[in-house]
């Protein structure tokens, strides 16, 4: 049982902290925030022994074992370098940086520290998507031809509360918030490396991004449209389509139910999960007891990819 200390109170945590408590193998100890009343009730909350008002004091606590980062993007690469620096192991929300060149100096300097790292995305770490993989590479729908996936949120107009720094030109917009979700569920069942993309972009005032969409073809010869917004709502529905029949999940990134399509016949299939970050914790977990220092199914190579098309 490894212990985790969550760095940032941000609108995100809350939802981790319920992840960790359904993990088998880890337990929230210490929460660390600028305000101290904040700390404390999210300590109680969560029934976290420790709490504090500033970072560096949980960094350099040896009950912590991990530190789970839900800091705002612009601020991860200083987080991560500094959890790593106290030889902290490190899940950081997505998306983890901003560019290749910070993916590159932190993984490096996770490898000096012998600690582990990883990107946080939920999406690849489901019950519902990790055995949908399983049936895919058994064959229930023959080879996959063709990925589609889109995550749109009406931002904008409907004035949704987001934080302010989502609207920075530096790691806002929506490709950086919900945009990486479909291009990491794209990723995630083609199984193959990136041969070519195209993305094509709005920005605002030459700022943050408010839509997009792009095109890709990987190396196994596999396609894949994925398209984000926050000017419009969108039928969140992914679907993997394959020789024999196709799959279709609605909200895919944190469902528990999709429809297998084949032979003119719907079939549902059902996962039973408690929570959709619970899956990312145990697997970190695990990495970290084999004495790994990176993920087999979220490393540098799946967060390279993923920022490859997002910048």
């Amino acid at each position: 049982m490894l212990s985790i200390g969550i760095l940032g109170l941000g609108k995100i945590a809350d939802r981790v902290a319920k992840g960790i408590e359904y993990a088998k193998n880890g337990e929230l100890v210490a929460v660390s925030s600028r305000n101290i009343d904040k700390a404390k009730a999210f300590a109680y909350k969560y029934h976290a022994d420790i709490f504090y008002d500033n970072y560096m004091d949980m960094l350099q606590d040896d009950r912590v074992d991990i530190i789970y980062i839900c800091t705002p993007n612009i601020l991860h690469k200083e987080h991560i370098m500094l959890a790593l620096k106290y030889h902290k192991h490190v899940i950081c929300e997505k998306p983890m940086v901003l560019n290749l060149e910070d993916l590159d100096e932190c993984f490096a300097y996770a490898r000096k520290q012998n600690c582990f790292l990883m990107e946080a995305h939920k999406t690849v770490f489901t019950p519902l998507n990790i055995y949908l993989l399983e049936k895919i590479n058994e064959g229930i729908i023959g080879e996959i031809k063709y990925i589609e996936a889109q995550y749109a949120s009406n931002v904008l107009s409907s004035q949704k509360k987001i934080s302010s720094w989502h609207y920075d030109k530096e790691g806002g917009g929506c490709l950086y918030d919900i945009g990486v979700y479909p291009i990491a569920y794209a990723n995630y069942f083609a199984s193959s490396k990136i041969k070519e993309y195209e993305l094509i972009q709005h920005k605002v005032d030459d700022t943050f991004c408010d839509q997009a969409h792009a095109m890709i073809t990987y190396e196994n010869g596999i396609m894949a449209h994925i398209a984000t917004s926050w000017q419009c709502d969108m039928v969140n529905t992914a679907y993997i389509y394959g020789e024999l029949g196709y799959i279709e999940c609605h909200n895919f990134w944190k469902n528990t139910q999709a429809i297998l399509v084949k032979d003119e016949k719907r079939i549902l299939i059902e996962k039973e999960m408690k929570s959709d970050f619970t899956g990312e914790i145990e697997h970190a977990i695990n990495c970290i007891e084999k004495g790994w220092i990176e993920s087999n199914i979220m490393g540098y190579e799946q967060s390279a990819n993923i920022l490859r098309i997002i910048i």
